[in-house]
């Protein structure tokens, strides 16, 4: 499976150290140029993106088609409308990307889906990360993620822990 990549858990997942499980979990995730554009925009916040510990796994590949990506921008970030393209384009393909709209979006066209929560639940379960409840604190304080108690509660059953070890 290779994943595509948007700007929101590309930019959270750098931001809690956590970048490299994308490479373990994917080989590599494919970026479109207008993602890039989105981490370079978001530079205050990510740091220098294409440093960052696992950016090697980052490989900007741009979508086909184009008619598509134009639809979806007007809808979408057009970051997220090119990752939802290239999806589409995709063979075993799955999109993580964290905005609902962008989700329904990509679910409505027959691409996968994972938002960050998911890509660290993954990891948790093939045993890239010790605990998961620690990282999903962190994820909302360093990274600003505001992650519902069901979200938080799913994700920790989904991962073996229980939720009184939670954040």
């Amino acid at each position: 499976m290779i994943a595509i990549g948007t700007a929101s858990p590309i930019g959270a997942l750098i931001q809690i150290g956590q970048l490299p499980l994308v490479g373990k979990l994917f080989g590599a995730a494919l970026i479109p140029p207008a993602v890039a554009e989105e981490l370079d925009d978001g530079s205050e916040i990510v740091g220098d993106w294409r440093a960052a510990p696992g950016a090697a796994a980052l490989t900007a590949h741009s979508a086909e088609n184009e008619v598509l990506v134009r639809e979806l921008s007007g809808q979408l970030y057009r970051g997220d409308a090119a990752a939802i393209a290239v999806g589409a384009e995709t063979a075993d393909a799955v999109l993580l990307i964290d905005e609902a709209e962008g989700r329904r979006a990509a679910r409505r066209i027959g691409v996968r889906v994972m938002g960050t929560v998911g890509v660290l639940v993954v990891a948790k379960r093939f045993g890239h990360l010790p605990k998961l409840a620690p990282i999903l604190a962190e994820l909302q304080r360093k990274a600003h993620q505001c992650i519902g108690g069901d979200i938080v509660r799913r994700a920790l059953e989904l991962a073996g822990e229980h939720h009184d070890s939670g954040p």
